[in-house]
C-alpha cells in the first residue's frame, strides 16, 4: 500500500511517460503498415483497441492497484510496503487473531533479507505492563514465485544439492517456519519463541510473529570473544544432536546478546538432513566466527565439540556455492583465505563433489533453453514485422 514515499500504480510521471511512448510506437507502426498496404485502416483500429483494452482490463482485474502498488524507487522485490491499507490490515489481523494491540509497524533488517519482509511490531502491554517489541515476517504470493524460480535456478546450475522442493502456497511457507521454530525451541536451540500465524489475506498474505531479541546485535557487528565463539559452535552441536540443519548460517541470521549466539530465520531449517548438509552448517559457522577473529582460535574451540575428522569433512564439503551470498561477500571483503587456513589446520580430505547430474536436471535445462530461444524468436520476428 502506498505511503508518503511512493505512488500507487497508475499515477506519477514515469507512468505517463510510458503511456505516451507506447502510444507513439503504436501510431508509427500503424501508419507504416497502412502506408505499405499491409493492413486496412479498420484492421489497425480493431487491433489497437483489442491489444490495449484486453491487457488493461486483465491488469485491473488480476493486479488491482490496492493489492499491487508500484513504487518509483530502488528496493528489493521481496520487501512489501507496510503502510496505508496493508499496515491497517496487519494491525487488525494481529488484534483479532493473536489478541495483541499493535502500536507501530516498522521494517527491520531489510539488508539481510531477500525472501520476506521482516518487521518489528510494537505491541501494547497487557494489564498495565509496558509496550514491547515482537518480530514478524510478512509473506506473500510473490515470495512463493520467487522461491520456485530460485530453486529452479539452483537445480539447473548446481544440481540437487539437497531437498529443494518448492512450496506451493503462502500458507505452507508460514506453517513450515512456525513448525521449525517450535522444533528449535523444543530441543533447546536458542531461537525466537513463536507467537503464531496471522492471516492477512487468505491464500495471498500471511504474517508469522515471534519473539524479538531486544538488546541483541548482529554477529557481523558485535564484539566476538571466546564466549561468543564457544556459544556459536555449541549451537551447531545442538543442531547436529537434534537431527537438524539450519541451511542459512550467515551474519544476518546470528545475533549476539550477553555473550550468547542466538539463531534467527528458521525458514530453511531441515529435519533429518544429510551428513553433507550438517557439515556445511559447521563450516559456515566457523567461517562467520573467523571473519570476526581468526581461523586458529575458532578451530581450537571447535575441537571441544567436534572431532578433527568432522571438521575436515565440513571444509571438504564446503565451497562458494554452499555458503549464503552474504557470507561469501563478507569473506571477499575480509581478504584472508579463511577456507584455505581451516583446511590447512584440519586433516587432509578430498573435496566432496556437489555437482550431480540427473535426468530431471537435464530436462529442466533443455526446457528453459527452449523457452528462452522461443522468446528470442518471437521478439526478433516482431521487430522484423515492425520494420
Amino acid at each position: 500500500m502506498p505511503d508518503a514515499h511512493c505512488e500507487p500504480a497508475g499515477a506519477g510521471r514515469p507512468r505517463s511517460w510510458g503511456k505516451w511512448a507506447a502510444g507513439a510506437i503504436l501510431l508509427l507502426v500503424a501508419l507504416a503498415r497502412a502506408y505499405l498496404a499491409v493492413d486496412n485502416p479498420s484492421d489497425l483500429v480493431a487491433s489497437v483497441i483489442l491489444g490495449v483494452a484486453v491487457p488493461v482490463v486483465a491488469f485491473r482485474f488480476f493486479t488491482p492497484n490496492e493489492m499491487f502498488p508500484v513504487t518509483y524507487r530502488r528496493a528489493k522485490a521481496a520487501h512489501l510496503d507496510v503502510g496505508g491499507r496493508r499496515g491497517e490490515a496487519i494491525r487488525t489481523a494481529v488484534q483479532e487473531q493473536l489478541g495483541l494491540t499493535v502500536v507501530d509497524v516498522k521494517p527491520v533488517g531489510l539488508e539481510g533479507s531477500a525472501g520476506s519482509t521482516p518487521l518489528r511490531l510494537r505491541v501494547a502491554g497487557a494489564a498495565g505492563k509496558p509496550e514491547h517489541d515482537l518480530f514478524a515476517k510478512l509473506y506473500a504470493k510473490s515470495h512463493v514465485r520467487a522461491d520456485r524460480s530460485y530453486k529452479l535456478g539452483r537445480t539447473i546450475l548446481y544440481g540437487a544439492l539437497e531437498d529443494e522442493a518448492p512450496f506451493q502456497s503462502v500458507r505452507r511457507f508460514v506453517e513450515y517456519e512456525d513448525y521449525t521454530l517450535l522444533r528449535l525451541h523444543h530441543v533447546g536451540v536458542p531461537a525466537p519463541v513463536p507467537y503464531g500465524i496471522v492471516e492477512i489475506t487468505p491464500e495471498r498474505e500471511y504474517l508469522i510473529v515471534m519473539e524479538f531479541f531486544g538488546g541483541a546485535q548482529e554477529l557481523g557487528v558485535a564484539a566476538v570473544d571466546d564466549r561468543v565463539i564457544d556459544s556459536g559452535l555449541l549451537l551447531v552441536r545442538k543442531l547436529w544432536d537434534a537431527g537438524l540443519a539450519h541451511r542459512d548460517i550467515k551474519p544476518a541470521n546470528l545475533m549476539v546478546r550477553d555473550g550468547r549466539v542466538l539463531l534467527v530465520d528458521a525458514f530453511f531449517v531441515q529435519v533429518r538432513p544429510s551428513p553433507w548438509r550438517q557439515a556445511v552448517d559447521l563450516a559456515n559457522m566457523m567461517l562467520v566466527l573467523a571473519v570476526r577473529t581468526d581461523a586458529e582460535r575458532v578451530y581450537r574451540y571447535a575441537l571441544r565439540y567436534f572431532t578433527a575428522g568432522e571438521i575436515a569433512e565440513a571444509f571438504a564439503a564446503t565451497r562458494g556455492v554452499t555458503s549464503p551470498t552474504q557470507l561469501r561477500s563478507v569473506l571477499k571483503q575480509d581478504g584472508r583465505d579463511l577456507m584455505a587456513q581451516f583446511r590447512a589446520l584440519a586433516p587432509h580430505r578430498r573435496p566432496v563433489a556437489i555437482q550431480h547430474w540427473s535426468l530431471r536436471r537435464i530436462a529442466l535445462s533443455l526446457l528453459v533453453l527452449a523457452a528462452a530461444l522461443a522468446a528470442a524468436l518471437v521478439v526478433v520476428r516482431g521487430w522484423a514485422v515492425a520494420a
